[in-house]
């Protein structure tokens, strides 16, 4: 075990810092005792410096398991720019730039290799592994080991066994953002930790400014919200949950005249990279992505995340959210709702799922998702429950700092879904907000809605106000959106007999 002295001093000369964050001095000597162990540190807080100092002092290698190429070409960059070799292999290389990075490894000349988990079971380099004097390996973005984490990736779970072989049992180490004690126990046991040292810090990122707005037409309120933040210098992420949105809203943007930039998992490997050093540079004003991007990902000046979808998860939601202002500045993060959200987001799910048990897994995912975004109280001190903390409202989120009223819409609310009832659910949400006003329109004259009950039973009311109490009873489940069709629910059904009542918290 080095010296205090010594590791301060290797923090200075190799990395700039005069101090360390809580818990990174802990961890680091923790590893330096060759005891394994567990990180739970939030996006922004310095996790990998809690691996990569260590290796300055190891005689052997420190091998780093991380699930991004992007990722590992930025700290392999960053590291040799420090003083501090080290290397990846990745599909990157071609064969001939492979075969060449395996010998210099071969021959000692990196403290740290960086590897994607795959690679432990390749044949060209398995028979490498097991001749490398390996002091320690970081499994970075451990979460993905956990079939109870949102970003599961399978051969996570085989990377003990593919270490299982090693002449001599090296220090593990794991870090993840995120981790809910059913993740933490399976990255316990997957792994094979031996009696961890688990470190956590607070998950509260008391610069993020927390909102959510439900919007009738979101790219109105997109180029609004754009208009706004941009007047100042800032950099920002717009998150969608598709790849086909993610493009109409890039293709809108620069239409707008805004440099805009795109990143989604179906672009060629070439143009995601090219697009993410782009966007280092500062070459676009705001980055429309879907959750392929971003995981590790390290600008600091990011001054916004617009959310234009509902997420899938809560854990995923915060992981996204804080890659903005991890420069400690404040960064405005705001979740759009919007009618189909929820639907789409069950459609997605069912895509990409073939167990019974990871269906239901998800869909309790999204069901915290919408509670967490109909929240009546402190957005912040919702998040930290989420995660085991119970903080107090913090004053700063979008719900601690308006003025809310809850209001009852029950009348209006039972109206909307007695005019979906006469209508059956057909004819689009416009056309039923203009047939509960009442308005004349030939439209309404061909469908023949002039002449139901229900015409212009709200023609007090503006457009707007309909079209958000109709996406509001769409997130609480009240009605469900299928195709082109509005359907009442049970609890859609109870509140139109008027056994239920229907309130709002509102912006006075």
């Amino acid at each position: 075990m080095p010296e205090t002295k010594e590791i301060y001093q290797a923090l200075s000369a190799f990395f700039g810092h005069k101090a360390f964050r809580e818990p990174q001095e802990a961890i680091i000597r923790g590893i330096l005792d060759r005891r394994d162990v567990i990180g739970i540190l939030p996006t922004g807080t310095g996790k990998s410096l809690c691996y990569q100092l260590p290796a300055v002092f190891f005689q052997g290698l420190t091998l780093v398991l991380s699930p991004l190429v992007a990722l590992m070409k930025d700290q392999v960059d960053a590291l040799n720019a420090k003083g501090i070799p080290c290397t990846a292999l990745n599909s990157h290389l071609t064969p001939k730039q492979m075969r060449e990075r395996i010998q210099e490894i071969r021959e000692l000349r990196y403290k740290v290799l960086y590897l994607a988990p795959e690679k432990l079971f390749s044949e060209d380099f398995r028979e490498v592994l097991l001749e490398l004097p390996i002091d320690h390996i970081a499994v970075d973005e451990a979460h993905c080991i956990s079939q109870w984490g949102h970003d599961f990736r399978p051969k996570y779970k085989k990377i003990a066994q593919a270490l299982g072989s090693l002449p001599g049992r090296p220090v593990l180490s794991a870090f993840t953002a995120t981790a809910s004690p059913e993740v933490l126990e399976e990255i316990r046991s997957l792994l094979r930790l031996q009696d961890p040292l688990v470190f956590r810090t607070t998950f509260d990122r008391p610069n993020l400014f927390l909102d959510v707005a439900l919007y009738p037409d979101k790219m109105k309120a997109l180029l609004a919200f754009l208009k706004e933040e941009l007047k100042k210098p800032a950099l920002g992420l717009v998150y969608c949950n598709t790849r086909e949105e993610a493009g109409r809203i890039r293709d809108r943007l620069l239409g707008e005249g805004y440099k805009a930039g795109l990143y989604h998992a179906g672009m060629p490997r070439k143009e995601r990279a090219a697009v993410q050093e782009a966007f280092f540079r500062e070459e676009y004003q705001v980055l429309i992505a879907t959750n392929a991007f971003g995981m590790g990902l390290d600008k600091e000046n990011i001054r916004f995340v617009l959310h234009y979808n509902l997420p899938s998860s809560l854990e995923g939601y915060y992981q996204e959210i804080g890659r903005g202002g991890r420069d400690g500045l404040p960064c405005r993060c705001l979740l759009f709702l919007g009618l189909k959200d929820v639907a789409v987001n069950r459609v997605l799910g069912k895509q990409r799922v073939y167990s019974r048990w990871r269906l239901e897994q998800k869909e309790g995912w999204l069901r915290e998702m919408v509670a967490y975004a109909h929240s009546r109280g402190c957005y912040r001190r919702a998040i930290l429950r989420h995660f085991g903390e119970e903080g107090k409202d913090c004053g700063y989120c979008g719900n601690c700092q308006a003025r809310k009223v809850e209001k009852d819409r029950t009348m209006e609310a039972r109206k909307i879904l007695s005019g979906i009832y006469h209508t059956k659910g057909y004819g689009g949400r416009g056309a039923l907000a203009s047939c509960l006003r009442g308005r004349k329109l030939k439209l309404l004259r061909e469908k023949g809605w002039d002449q139901l009950s229900v015409f212009g039973i709200l023609k007090e009311a503006r457009e707007e106000e309909i079209l958000i109490l109709l996406e509001e009873l769409v997130l609480r489940g009240c009605l469900e959106s299928r195709e082109e069709r509005l359907i009442i629910t049970p609890a859609g059904a109870r509140l139109l007999k008027g056994e239920e009542a229907f309130t709002l918290l509102e912006r006075s």
